[in-house]
């Protein structure tokens, strides 16, 4: 009796599996940034709307740099640490807020 085994279950892989896993950790990466761009254009523009309306708490602006810091996170796993605990205190203090009654 013959035991075959397929290219698969031996670890080699073709061409077109790396360069189709190099594509997407390409895309992913790109994704991370794009969304991390988003995320500090967002937290300005948020935090400067709230110092308008809020007299309760008004954020500064300087949390656009979490979002910042989450950009590098995408390289670098570290600046997770400092930008997922500052993002999520602001989104924390935010829920509390309703500034659509102006």
């Amino acid at each position: 009796m013959e035991l075959f085994i397929s290219s698969g279950s031996t670890g080699e892989g073709s061409v077109g599996t790396y360069l189709g896993a190099f594509a997407l950790t390409v895309l992913a990466g790109w994704a991370g940034v794009l969304f991390s761009l988003l995320l500090t254009v967002g937290l300005f523009l948020d935090s400067r709307q709230l110092q308008r309306t809020d007299r309760d708490w008004s954020p500064t602006p300087l949390y656009a740099l979490a979002g910042i810091a989450h950009a590098v996170g995408t390289t670098l796993f570290a600046a997770f640490a400092v930008s997922v605990p500052v993002i999520g205190y602001y989104l924390y203090r935010r829920r509390e807020r309703d500034t659509t009654a102006i």
